[in-house]
């Protein structure tokens, strides 16, 4: 007779997993709860498992973990130091002129388009013409001056996610003085007969994605900069708000420089026409520079990855998640590949 038949039926239930099952979905339903403060917690996981391996090295020379630790934090408090005291007014400062110029800003552009729509109405069009290009005009006026509103009324949430964004380095610190612990603690979840071979295949996407990550800011700080600092030769008063979107952006592989580049664009024209031109070229010298010297120095072919799948990764973060979605899209793709390299080898490989 089967010994489950003689066993109560709650017996049978995999209470372990179910266990499991529950604390993952309760868990979601609280990070649901949570999400618009989930984001300095997120990016001080990312800043802790950037920074790790240089506590690790500094331990290798023989300091211990905690004066290690200690010595990132006193390079994270100087990058902070920087940014409050050097750089934040500065942002304060051209986003409050901003703000007070956008209405009057938004008011001329309205003109001017007005102004070229009575001058098409007037040139002696055929009819069918004159309306084609009032309607465009006319729709156009009304997604500008939207957008600009937009930009105005999202300045407030921006300036507040910055400062909550100042928690991240603190939260760093905790994660990296029990980052061996939590190892420990994760790798315990998997079978002792697998353990080797999921530290491998950790040790494989750590490698990619933080090469990627690493070379990846180096490139958006030296664009950001050199942006800043050639608008700023111009006479360009938002130089710093101009270099910050431009680096920012240009964290997202092919479509970020452009989408970076549009913001900075208007904020040219909010001066006039020919600094907004000025502007563009300075963003497309820098970029061209990037795309032939410095990119190709700093990360290479980071990722292995081929342009098309990069590209449609783009567009599938994108789509699933705006903005996050496209800066997380290739180092996503990269774990995937990796991942999917990993189970080739393991499950099929071996058997071709």
């Amino acid at each position: 007779m089967d010994a489950n038949i003689s066993r109560p039926y709650w017996k049978n239930i995999p209470w372990k997993w179910l266990f499991v099952v529950v604390c993952l979905v309760l868990g979601m339903l609280l990070l649901l709860k949570v999400k618009t403060i989930l984001g300095p917690f997120v990016m001080g996981f990312l800043l802790a498992y950037l920074m790790n391996p240089f506590v690790d090295g500094l331990e290798k020379q023989g300091i211990s973990r905690n004066k290690a630790i200690a010595v990132v934090f006193i390079v994270i408090l100087i990058i902070i130091g920087v940014a409050v005291f050097l750089i934040l007014p500065i942002v304060y400062t051209e986003l409050g002129r901003l703000v007070s110029i956008l209405p009057v800003t938004i008011q001329t552009i309205t003109e001017e388009i007005e102004k070229f729509r009575n001058h098409f109405k007037a040139s002696g069009l055929p009819g069918r013409v004159a309306i084609v290009i009032d309607q465009h005009l006319g729709q156009g006026e009304i997604i500008l001056a939207d957008r600009l509103n937009k930009v105005i009324a999202g300045l407030p949430g921006l300036l507040s996610t910055v400062t909550l964004y100042i928690l991240s380095p603190v939260i760093t610190i905790y994660l990296l003085a029990d980052w061996k612990k939590i190892s420990i603690r994760f790798f315990r979840l998997v079978p002792q007969r697998q353990r080797m071979e999921w530290r491998r295949l950790w040790q494989d996407i750590s490698h990619t994605v933080r090469r990627f990550v690493r070379g990846d800011l180096a490139v958006a700080v030296i664009v950001g900069l050199l942006i800043g600092i050639g608008v700023k030769l111009l006479g360009m008063e938002y130089a710093l708000l101009i270099g910050l979107l431009c680096g920012v952006f240009d964290l997202i592989p092919y479509f970020g420089p452009v989408i970076g580049a549009v913001p900075s664009v208007l904020l040219a024209l909010t001066k006039s026409p020919g600094m907004a031109l000025k502007v563009a070229l300075v963003i497309l010298v820098v970029q061209q520079i990037e795309g032939n010297i410095i990119s190709p120095k700093l990360m290479g072919d980071s990722v292995g990855l081929h342009p098309l799948w990069v590209m449609f990764a783009l567009l599938a973060g994108g789509e699933i998640a705006g903005f996050w979605g496209m800066l997380l899209a290739v180092p996503c793709a990269a774990v995937i590949r990796v991942l999917l390299r990993h189970f080739y080898n393991k499950l099929v490989s071996p058997q071709v």
